[in-house]
């Protein structure tokens, strides 16, 4: 049987789920609007108030003998229209109930996450939490947050690279779910990477608490120490790290440390969203180290020219060539 929007919403209702002000207050409006939607509302009230636990799994034969003892109090035409109903009723409730309690159940471990933000390649995005925690999402990255958080925890969730700056509330801990991960802090500046096979936290100030999902493990992070685990091998290995280094990109800083070009172009083709490509490999073997801040497309060309001694090529609409700066 198939399940509808209006049937989620009753069910909400009832529960104290309607999430704001404003979700509550429409439905208020609907229910005035709207006959059909108000007797289906009280259709369920009716059922509500009669199951005797808000717990599930739900026994449908005893909530229907618990509405029928409930109703039998009313006068006989009554209890007769109620009983023809009452049959279809309680196998929609008990559909709705259970589908209702198991997204519920999810809805409550994703923190409600009703904003999405999504960083594409060449991008990097500025996110203020409801909490007044400052967020910078980097490119191929995302994340989830609600639109405000619970009396007794703040949770986010995310995927690719993400800096923390997080507002301390000893009363509302704040945890960042990822895959695989979670990490647990009170408020701090941390920055979690989960890009390839290690993923990463790296932390800059404060304290915060890593669970290895897998295995349970929890490891504690001290200001300048960074997690790294291996997603195939399973090794984990706590370490310190360069702050300023791992953290650049936060501040609209490409930062390239020893690299040759060839192993450069992804950092380079995700800071700006645009593809370079190496054939030849007296140029691909070429090793670089520069910091570019704050840099367009065009500056970023003629530096890269300028310090690595290449050409660089326009061949299509985002896409460039990197050749030997002889090379005509």
């Amino acid at each position: 049987m198939e399940i509808s929007k209006e049937d989620i919403k009753c069910v909400r209702k009832l529960s104290g789920e309607l999430d704001t002000d404003q979700d509550r207050s429409m439905f208020e409006v609907n229910l005035l609007l709207d006959d059909n939607l108000k007797e289906r509302f009280q259709d369920y009230k009716l059922l509500w108030e009669c199951y005797p636990k808000n717990s599930l799994p739900l026994r449908k034969e005893h909530f229907a003998k618990r509405v029928l003892e409930e109703i039998s109090q009313e006068p006989k035409p009554k209890l007769i229209f109620l009983n023809t109903r009452i049959k279809a009723l309680v196998a929609v409730a008990a559909i709705v109930l259970v589908c209702f309690g198991v997204y519920l159940f999810t809805q409550d471990n994703e923190s409600r996450f009703t904003n999405h933000i999504i960083a594409l390649e060449g991008e990097r995005k500025q996110v203020t939490l409801p909490d007044g925690s400052q967020i910078t999402v980097n490119a191929n990255s995302e994340l989830k947050y609600p639109e405000v958080f619970k009396d007794d925890k703040r949770q986010v969730w995310m995927d690719g690279e993400v800096y923390f700056e997080v507002v301390k509330d000893v009363e509302r801990p704040f945890s960042v779910s990822t895959n695989g991960l979670e990490v647990q802090v009170l408020g701090t500046k941390f920055n979690v990477n989960t890009k390839g096979m290690a993923k990463t936290v790296s932390l800059e100030s404060g304290k915060v608490q890593v669970t290895l999902e897998d295995s349970g493990d929890r490891i504690q992070l001290k200001p300048n120490e960074e997690l790294s685990w291996n997603v195939e091998t399973g090794e984990v290995v706590k370490r310190n790290f360069d702050v300023s280094k791992t953290i650049a990109w936060k501040d609209n800083i490409l930062l390239l440390h020893d690299l040759t070009l060839e192993e450069a172009l992804f950092p380079i083709n995700e800071f700006y969203g645009i593809e370079f490509i190496v054939s030849d490999s007296v140029v691909a073997n070429k090793r670089i180290s520069a910091a570019f801040e704050d840099q367009d497309l065009d500056q970023f060309i003629q530096t890269l020219e300028f310090i690595a001694d290449v050409k660089i090529s326009k061949i299509a609409s985002k896409k460039f060539s990197i050749a030997p700066s002889d090379e005509k």
